[in-house]
């Protein structure tokens, strides 16, 4: 048996076997499975054919088709594996549920699904409502998600009980499941009940726990929901009883009464109705233990009155729920009139044969019953009691016979089917005075303002206005269109004496009357006419134009003879044409119909700068009226539409080319555009801009198209950033153009500013602040240090500062009395090949054969900053005005050391010795004078004549004033004869000299000192002072004491030649003032020149150059 039965599993095998195997034969092919990713990654999807099926065919006629509409087929993202297998790659998946289907040809292989999500995410209205503790309901949206998400609820019960020590605790006594939870669209539902058991309503708190569950992940929320707040009351069999005139009592039951006590009710009761409403809210202090409920509502204002009033209940807490309104309609119990009918002491209209009274119809709620009617009965004629039997009216007017002769006096009454009024009012009608119309207001006029839809009521003062104490006005909506008979209702209101017109706002067509009102009569109403008939023709309109802009025109009219109320409305009609004078439409006409209530219309949408034609008539019920005149209109210019297409080329460092095309609609004469650029506006006007036409018309009047115009703004701002738009200008601007941004070339800055130096012992250190106008990143500083000998430049060292803005520089060496030192910086810019300006080609070039580059410590009038500044590429440098900022001039000094001291020592102890060997030689001469010696006669003649010859030597020597201190006269006043130091003078021609000592601190000896060398000297005494100022020395030379009063001679400039002073100088001049001149020593020779010597008068001597001599 067990053998047989392995035979047969073996051959049920091989057949399950061979009947796959043919299967598979027979299948096309395959695809992957369905496919569930989150959004942005990455998947791919397999498909596989069977080419026994697809004979002949291979992979390479595999595709996918989906069934997204968007991307019917995919032909992007797909490899080739194999002779039978493609594969397609999606790649960063975006959120779907699409279905891809694998074909060859016509033919499809296989589908599946791609499912692109995300993980489920929280819930976020998850709220629950349990009905009068029966059943509850929880619900909450289904967040959307493409993958499918499953939802399971359960919660546990919770009380809250307080301990000894006042904490709450929360027992949990039940875990229950949510066993009917239903999606429907995309919200969840879960019923919880009492039949089944899920639903536990002894609870004070639940605890929910929500899972949410996909193929991408799980999540769990939780939430607390309070029971008591939730719980939705229900009751029973409500009801209105006890109803009394002012008064009734509610009734229901509750079932479920015994789970709301611990908590008690609250009430609230509300009472509607078209004149009254009023919500109040009761609390159940001591309700009954029973289900029954009893609720007096009082104080109602009005008997016999409809009310509807409901009842909603909610627990005793701030945050439980009401339950549904329970509303009933009741009325209360009638009575009698309260009140009379309202009038006014002029309610009534008077004709030829009849009066009619009217009052003010009572409210519905003051008629407090049914079958109401008004009670009229005439009381007194011509002041006699009379009996007449009373009229019932249902309306508030009633007309009477009347004699004009007679005064009336009326009684009125409110009155149901309980009774009467208690009290009454009264019309009294007099009888009409001999004068009557001197009494009646005059003018009444009635004017409808559509503007506003009002009425306004003028009148003019009676002609007897004495006496008159108010004025009562009357209005009511006509029974038809042509008559003042009032429907139904009418109002009235009294005005002071001086009033002349009433305005009343109201959409409904009015008739209006007044009536003055005497102290001894009362005229009664007198209504504004219309006497047009239905059937009159109606009046030709005259529309004006009372405003207009460049899109809207404004047209008022009015007619005379008409009466508002058979207008039912008005027709314009409009339509373009080609000018001012020409008649002919552009196109199809416009029709407006305007309310009747209308008497102005804005006509708005219309083109600026074009010419309309307008008509109108008015239309009633039953036919229209002429159309009037036609009004042909213009409108103002407006804004154009913006230029378009703005373009740039050729920007240079000051400048850009602009190119642009003018506004589609010029909707005018465009004045000029304006071009903005960075917060500044620039008017272009026509005769600065470039195109064929520029603003300008055909010999039609019309405009020429789209213009392409250019212009070249100027005056920019170098290596700025421009963010440049254009507008078109009419009488207004139109809207910005597109925007260009464009950049300025680098150009020429400024020269640096604020340069100061300050010196040090040994250096001079330069300072400056960057330049006003950098015009480009201003990529160095430039420091010149110039050489001048005898004011021509022999070398200019240059060195370039790349960071910071000092440089520091050793002072000069002045070895040589001629030479010059200026040093003074400047700003450079550096604009590469494609920030070149062609027009500062001349900036560019200004290479100097004098210019020598020098960096930190390659020489000794280099800066320290200085250093290298290499640079790649093709590119042009732009240097500034050089600034100057420190000048230096050096005169050659005798510098005092050690070994000048020592011969100075020598000098004078050889003075000493051979002054002490002098003396001892003349004390042996004068012993040896004693001895005698006799001449012969012959020697002695000549002695004579020799002695003779020497005193006229000497007397035409004593003839000259002008002689040094040896007396010896001066050879030169220049400094090639002397050399001074240290406050000292040595002289070959003078014992001492002054040189004052203060020179030797100029500029810390960076200058040579400068002193008064070879003094002019007299015969007699002189003085020699130094000036104050520093490197200055005044000498004044005196005349011998006899001549002191007499004019002093100056010396001429003609007798200095050469900076020598020669001896025809000495020479006196008579009629000479004495004054005082000033000697310039020159810097580059040091000697005087002619030009050096100037007066002294008016001159502020405080330069260190100079040498004052008063003589």
């Amino acid at each position: 048996m067990n053998f047989r039965c392995l035979l047969y599993a073996l051959i049920y095998c091989n057949c399950t076997l061979c009947i796959i195997s043919n299967i598979l034969a027979q299948s096309p092919g395959g695809i992957s499975p369905r496919i569930i990713i989150e959004i942005g990654e990455n998947v791919n999807i397999t498909c596989r054919m069977n080419l026994k099926v697809f004979d002949g065919k291979n992979s390479s006629s595999l595709y996918f088709t989906t069934d997204d509409p968007n991307q019917a087929a995919v032909n992007t993202n797909i490899a080739i594996i194999n002779e039978t297998t493609i594969v397609y790659m999606l790649r960063n998946a975006r959120e779907q549920f699409t279905s891809y289907t694998c074909k060859s040809g016509e033919h499809a292989i296989a589908s599946t699904d791609v499912i692109v999500g995300t993980k489920p995410t929280a819930v976020k209205d998850f709220g629950c409502q349990a009905f009068d503790f029966t059943y509850m309901t929880c619900q909450f949206t289904i967040p959307q998600n493409m993958v499918p998400t499953t939802y399971n609820l359960k919660y546990i019960t919770q009380n809250a009980a307080r301990t000894a020590d006042n904490r709450t605790i929360y027992s949990q006594n039940y875990i229950l499941n949510c066993v009917k939870l239903v999606k429907e669209g995309d919200r969840g539902t879960c019923n919880f009940t009492l039949d089944d058991g899920s639903y536990k309503p002894n609870f004070e708190f639940y605890n929910f726990r929500l899972t949410s569950n996909n193929t991408l992940g799980v999540i769990t929320q939780n939430f607390t929901i309070n029971h008591k707040e939730i719980v939705k009351p229900a009751i029973s069999n409500f009801r209105v009883e006890d109803i009394s005139t002012n008064s009734c009592a509610l009734k229901w039951e509750m079932e479920r009464y015994s789970s709301y006590r611990l908590n008690r009710l609250q009430m609230e009761v509300s009472l509607q109705s078209p004149h009254f409403e009023r919500t109040k809210t009761y609390t159940c202090l001591r309700c009954n233990n029973h289900e029954a409920f009893n609720l007096l509502i009082d104080e109602l204002p009005y008997p016999y009155y409809a009310y509807n009033i409901s009842l909603r209940i909610k627990m005793r807490m701030p945050a439980a729920t009401w339950s549904d309104a329970y509303s009933k309609v009741f009325r209360t119990l009638p009575i009698a009139p309260e009140v009379p009918p309202t009038v006014d002491v002029s309610s009534f209209y008077l004709n030829a044969t009849h009066l009619r009274l009217f009052w003010y119809p009572m409210a519905e709620y003051h008629r407090n019953g049914s079958d109401f009617y008004y009670i009229v009965k005439l009381a007194k004629e011509q002041g006699v009691a009379v009996n007449q039997p009373a009229l019932h009216r249902t309306v508030p007017t009633v007309a009477l016979p009347w004699n004009s002769a007679h005064s009336y006096d009326f009684s009125l009454w409110s009155s149901n089917d309980m009774g009467v009024s208690l009290r009454s009012s009264r019309i009294y009608v007099p009888a009409l005075p001999k004068h009557y119309d001197n009494r009646t207001p005059l003018g009444i006029r009635n004017v409808y303002h559509s503007a506003n839809s009002t009425y306004t009521l003028f009148w003019n003062a009676p002609e007897d206005p004495l006496g008159i104490e108010n004025y009562t006005v009357f209005w009511c909506q006509p029974k038809s269109v042509v008559s003042n008979e009032c429907h139904n209702i009418i109002g009235f209101t009294q005005l002071d004496k001086s009033t002349r017109n009433f305005t009343i706002q109201q959409s409904q067509p009015l008739v209006l009357a007044v009536a003055a009102n005497y102290a001894d009569y009362y005229t009664g109403m007198h209504w504004a006419k219309c006497t047009a008939d239905v059937l009159n023709d109606l009046e030709k309109l005259e529309p004006k134009m009372v405003w207009r802009n460049a899109t809207t025109i404004t047209v008022r009219w009015s007619f005379v003879n008409v009466c508002a109320s058979l207008i039912k409305g008005y027709t314009i009609s409009y339509c373009q044409t080609k000018s001012a004078k020409e008649l002919k439409c552009l196109g199809k006409h416009t029709h407006l119909n305007v309310d009747k209530s209308e008497n102005k219309y804005d006509i708005a949408q219309l083109q600026p700068n074009s010419s309309y034609k307008i008509e109108m008539f008015m239309y009633s019920d039953l036919q229209a009226g002429p159309r009037s005149d036609e009004l042909l209109l213009q409108t103002e210019e407006g804004a154009p539409t913006p230029p378009i297409n703005l373009t740039f080329a050729h920007i240079t460092s000051q400048s850009v080319s602009l190119a642009w095309q003018s506004p589609e609609k010029a909707n005018g004469h465009i004045r000029y555009y304006i071009i903005t650029y960075n917060g500044e506006a620039h008017k272009v006007w026509c005769k600065n801009i470039g195109g064929p036409h520029c603003f300008a018309r055909n010999k039609r009047g019309e405009r020429y198209g789209i213009e392409h115009l250019s212009y070249t703004l100027q005056n920019l701002s170098s290596f700025t950033n421009y963010t440049i738009c254009i507008n078109a200008f009419t009488v207004a601007a139109s809207k910005p153009s597109n925007c260009v941004n464009i950049t300025t070339l680098v150009g020429v800055p400024t020269s640096p500013t604020a340069t100061k130096f300050v010196e040090t012992k040994h250096d001079v250190v330069l300072h400056w602040q960057e330049p006003e106008v950098p015009s480009g990143r201003v990529d160095y500083y430039e420091v010149i240090v110039e050489t001048k000998l005898n004011d021509d430049s022999i070398v200019r060292y240059i060195s370039r500062i790349n960071r910071g803005m000092q440089c520091t520089i050793s002072k000069p060496n002045c070895n040589n009395d001629n030479a010059k030192y200026a040093i003074s910086v400047r700003s450079v810019n550096i604009a590469y090949a494609n920030e070149t300006d062609t027009q500062l080609e001349q900036f560019g070039k200004q290479n100097n054969n004098l210019d020598h580059y020098v960096t930190a410590g390659s020489y000794e009038l280099a800066c320290a900053e200085a250093t290298s500044m290499p640079t790649s590429g093709a590119h042009t440098e732009y240097r500034s005005v050089e600034a100057n900022a420190f000048n230096s001039i050096c005169i050659a000094m005798v510098k005092t050391d050690s070994k000048l001291w020592i011969i100075i020592f020598c000098i004078i102890m050889g003075t000493s010795f051979v002054f002490i060997c002098g003396l001892l030689v003349y004390r042996r001469c004068h012993a040896m004078a004693s001895i005698h010696c006799k001449i012969p006669d012959p020697l002695a003649d000549m002695v004579n004549r020799a002695d003779d010859k020497q005193r006229e030597y000497e007397k035409s020597i004593q003839t000259n004033n002008y002689e040094s201190e040896n007396r010896r006269l001066l050879a030169s006043i220049s400094n090639d004869s002397n050399s001074a130091y240290s406050g000292r003078r040595a002289s070959d021609t003078t014992k001492t000299s002054y040189c004052d000592s203060n020179i030797t601190d100029y500029l810390v000896s960076n200058v040579s000192d400068y002193c008064v060398q070879d003094p002019l000297t007299l015969n007699n005494t002189q003085s020699l002072r130094g000036v104050p100022e520093t490197g200055y020395v005044t000498m004044s030379t005196l005349l011998n004491v006899a001549e002191q009063s007499r004019e002093s001679n100056v010396l001429p400039n003609t007798e200095i030649v050469d900076g020598y002073v020669q001896p025809s100088a000495l020479a006196t001049t008579t009629n000479a003032s004495e004054k005082p001149f000033m000697i310039s020593f020159a810097a580059d020779d040091g000697y005087v020149h002619p030009t050096n010597r100037q007066s002294f008068n008016g001159m502020n001597v405080n330069n260190a150059n100079y040498v004052t001599a008063m003589r």
